[in-house]
């Protein structure tokens, strides 16, 4: 079997492409879910950019970049964000499951490991997942949970 390019695997993203509603349920915040909207697009051709905007301070807006990293053989995520905050995030897509996860150093100090797994129903047009942190990578804690919507209007209507 022959090892998949880079444009394979940057195809596999396709179904992102478009606009999202979010609601983020944040434990200290509940009942009511908070809610953005984020919109994942091509740029250039070679990459997925996305941009978020919450309705909530404590929620920085973000614009975010999507690659394929042939020598790790996964994906990365480039993380900005409204407070100037940047990362850099490694990240997979299997079996409709989107992982993303920072263990290590990278534009900024590592205070606390990050974590993030969200499945993507059949349609691929609805992700349930969260979000979690920990101190030192042993013992992990759950942060907040998130549901990504993507608009009627752009969500596909065939299944597989």
């Amino acid at each position: 079997m022959k090892p998949s390019t880079r444009i394979e695997m940057m195809e596999r993203l396709e179904f992102f492409i478009g606009t999202w509603a979010i609601e983020v349920f944040h434990p200290q915040l509940q009942p009511v879910p908070i809610t953005g909207e984020t919109s994942f697009e091509w740029l250039d051709g070679h990459y997925i950019i996305q941009r978020s905007q919450i309705g909530k301070p404590e929620f920085p807006s973000s614009m975010i970049i999507y690659d394929w990293d042939d020598e790790k053989g996964q994906y990365v995520q480039h993380y900005f964000d409204s407070r100037g905050v940047k990362r850099l995030y490694e990240m997979s897509f299997e079996g409709g499951v989107w992982k993303l996860w920072r263990t290590e150093p990278d534009f900024s100090p590592l205070d606390f490991h990050q974590r993030f797994s969200g499945n993507v129903n059949r349609a691929e047009d609805l992700i349930e997942g969260s979000w979690e942190q920990s101190a030192g990578g042993v013992h992990w804690e759950h942060d907040f949970s998130l549901i990504y919507k993507k608009r009627e209007d752009e969500a596909r209507t065939e299944t597989r």
